[in-house]
């Protein structure tokens, strides 16, 4: 509340500065032409009727009267140059207030035309050297290319706003040039004149983007406690009875050639169960880590290497030439698992005779990049939201427990995994990792 009381404040403020400032130009053209006229018409008026005698007194007394009226005027000019002063000042406070607030404060008058915004504001949509009062956001849209649908979209809201003619919240989104997005929780104050007319428009929008994060982040970590108690409570039950199937089967194999085809069948199934309990269970199971310096190059061949023979059977080929050695701070082992999730998972989504790019980078002297490239059929956009998710998996049979693994091994290395994905084209996943880990 506190916050609308300082907007219209500041919205009278501005009304009355612009009133102030044509009425000190009225007054400075009335007092000449007034001046002008006085001289002439009392001299003509006083050459008429005034004896020669009496013409001293009379203009005399016409002086004492000029002086009179011009003391009244001088009074009246330095009360509005103190109203305006004080204007002035209360007008810096109040764009030092709004200045100093992280939030984006806007007003707007009755017609949409931006009246005032803060520095917040103008950054957000890279409007700093846009003379920009005056305008309405379709206007502004022209300014900036790449905030042209968020400007647009803050007009066709704004609308909204005046035909529900009360306060009413938005969360929008704002695309950042990196990629990124900000999420913002919008208020918008409609104001009115007496007689029903627009006077104003007032907009708050609070940066939530952490918030909304933070949400994220404690949705996963609910999901990820939920198939941890999962796996800690039946993991161990159901790999000790898988264990002794599988022998069965085994031996029911040997015995019943005829069958052989279903006994291959239900051995690939346990085996497909058991790894799912065993990703489970790494889930799950908290882990001593040992880091160590090994050679990236090294780790990642031998796992290009490794797959090579179920790229050859999926008639995938594998491109990878690296160019120079490169050593970080990691553990092995979960870095060879996580190449082979990723890897694996370009192959499967690739097209008969199809490519895999690996590809080893430097980003400067702290960290290097993974990059895994297919041409398979891309991954959408609502997908992309929620990938890394437990039992959130675009494969038939997939449970994402996959990819889930693999972003806790990146997140255990301090690491970023990120994805660049075209539905018909293909995918790209950059895996950042640090050279040395950050104690």
């Amino acid at each position: 509340m506190f916050k609308y009381v300082k907007i219209k404040v500041a919205t009278s403020y501005l009304n009355e500065k612009g009133a102030i400032v044509l009425k000190k130009s009225k007054l400075l053209f009335g007092y000449i032409f007034v001046g002008v006229i006085w001289m002439f018409v009392t001299d003509y008026i006083a050459g008429l009727y005034t004896p020669v005698e009496y013409m001293i007194i009379v203009q005399q007394v016409k002086g004492i009267i000029y002086v009179l009226l011009t003391t009244l005027l001088m009074y009246f000019v330095l009360t509005k140059i103190e109203t305006l002063n004080t204007s002035k000042e209360q007008e810096e406070k109040l764009t030092t207030l709004i200045n100093s607030m992280v939030d984006f404060v806007n007003f707007k008058d009755g017609e949409g035309r931006w009246i005032e915004a803060n520095d917040f504001g103008l950054k957000l949509f890279q409007l700093e050297d846009v003379d920009y009062r005056g305008k309405k956001d379709a206007e502004l849209a022209n300014y900036t290319d790449f905030y042209r649908e968020a400007l647009l979209y803050c007009g066709r809201s704004d609308e909204e706003t005046w035909k529900n003619g009360k306060i009413t919240r938005y969360e929008e989104v704002i695309p950042i040039p990196d990629g990124s997005q900000k999420y913002f929780d919008t208020v918008k104050v409609p104001l009115f004149n007496e007689d029903g007319s627009r006077k104003g428009l007032v907009v708050i929008g609070r940066d939530i983007t952490d918030k909304k994060i933070a949400e994220e982040q404690l949705m996963k970590s609910e999901k990820l406690s939920v198939v941890g108690e999962l796996a800690a409570s039946v993991g161990h039950e159901i790999r000790n009875p898988l264990t002794s199937i599988k022998g069965f089967v085994k031996l029911l194999e040997e015995k019943d050639q005829e069958n052989k085809l279903y006994y291959e069948i239900m051995t690939n199934e346990l085996n497909r169960i058991d790894h799912i309990a065993g990703e489970l269970l790494l889930l799950a199971k908290p882990q001593k880590i040992k880091f160590a310096t090994n050679n990236l190059k090294k780790i990642v061949t031998d796992i290009v290497s490794l797959l090579e023979t179920q790229a050859n059977m999926n008639n995938v080929l594998i491109h990878f030439s690296p160019q120079s050695e490169v050593f970080i701070e990691c553990e092995e082992n979960l870095l060879k698992q996580l190449f082979v999730n990723i890897i694996k998972n370009a192959i499967e989504a690739s097209d008969e005779k199809g490519n895999v790019w690996v590809d080893i980078s430097e980003d400067g002297s702290e960290n290097v990049t993974v990059s895994v490239k297919d041409e398979g059929t891309g991954i959408s956009k609502e997908f992309l939201k929620r990938i890394g998710e437990p039992f959130y998996s675009s494969k038939e049979k997939g449970t994402g427990l996959g990819l889930t693994v693999s972003h806790k091994i990146v997140e255990q290395h301090g690491g970023k995994i990120l994805y660049h994905s075209e539905e018909g084209v293909g995918t790209t996943v950059e895996i950042q990792l640090p050279k040395v880990r950050n104690h």
